[in-house]
């Protein structure tokens, strides 16, 4: 489960002289709603001065990075989520657009978002973290899991609906406003997320999006940290992730190739370098085992 989804509510940090945020990234999409504090954050080549209440959505690939400020308590609220697993329910009801603001918005900040609102998102929020999905995995299997996880997407589409509702009635940019580059990035991106499973180069990209190469290249580096084809990688692995566990009777092959690999060699090489097992391992090992690291 913790590959699908990850949730905490109203994680709270006394933030001392020493404490360092670091930047990280992370191949889900992220819900991050900040309860209270003195905090920049820093997502790509933009800078969020939080005040009570701000909502940030974004893609997790992107670097980012809290800043709170020395001596004060810092709290907020995160749910991470994997597209792959929740793109079937939302096919399903035949409402995929509402994953479309993680992917054409460029890491928006919601402010001034009514009351009723703001509670209806925290009560969301605060309802899938009680269901205790960060330690699904190692009982997934059994009636209580698939329950708990069939709950858990049911509310996470209720906070996306939310969330879509809000992205076209009260985003703000802050400080600055779009650009022409932050536009050539989202571009790329979603360019991308729609075609990591063909066999891309630079210039097939650069020649698709009628842009030059080597400024997409640079731009994208710049902006999100990643280089272009680093990010198609974790594209693909990510979605053989997913391949893995959904579809177990599908051959090692068949993920490879659905992923964008050239084969199920070079998949399974790349695959223990990065995931430190074979993907045959993570199969047979239930997937989605938890990986500790700090709340951002």
């Amino acid at each position: 489960m913790n590959e699908k989804m990850r949730a905490f509510y109203r994680v709270t940090d006394d933030v001392g002289s020493q404490h360092n945020f670091r930047y990280h990234s992370h191949d889900r999409f992220e819900i991050y709603f900040f309860h209270t504090g003195h905090c920049k954050y820093l997502i790509g080549n933009k800078v969020h001065h939080l005040q009570e209440n701000d909502l940030i959505i974004m893609n997790g690939l992107t670097l980012h990075c809290p800043k709170p400020q020395p001596g004060t308590t810092y709290v907020r609220s995160v749910i991470e989520f994997s597209a792959e697993w929740v793109k079937p329910v939302l096919n399903h009801l035949n409402v995929p657009e509402l994953l479309t603001p993680f992917k054409t918005l460029s890491y928006p900040l919601f402010r001034g978002v009514a009351e009723k609102d703001v509670n209806e998102i925290k009560t969301l929020i605060k309802n899938i973290t009680l269901l205790d999905i960060n330690s699904l995995d190692r009982k997934k299997n059994s009636l209580d899991a698939r329950l708990k996880e069939g709950e858990a997407s049911a509310l996470l589409v209720q906070l996306l609906f939310k969330i879509y509702e809000l992205s076209k009635l009260r985003l703000v940019e802050t400080p600055s406003h779009s650009s022409e580059k932050s536009d050539h990035v989202n571009r790329i991106r979603t360019w991308i997320d729609d075609h990591f499973q063909k066999a891309l180069t630079l210039d097939k990209i650069a020649a698709s999006l009628n842009i030059s190469k080597y400024y997409m290249a640079r731009t994208f580096k710049d902006s999100t940290g990643y280089t272009i084809m680093r990010y198609i990688m974790n594209c693909r692995l990510n979605h053989a992730k997913y391949l893995l566990e959904i579809y177990p009777a599908k051959s090692i092959l068949d993920v490879a190739v659905e992923s964008g690999f050239d084969n199920s060699s070079h998949f399974s090489r790349y695959f223990r370098k990065h995931v430190n097992i074979t993907p045959t391992e993570y199969r047979n090992q239930k997937a989605g085992r938890y990986h500790s690291h700090s709340v951002p």
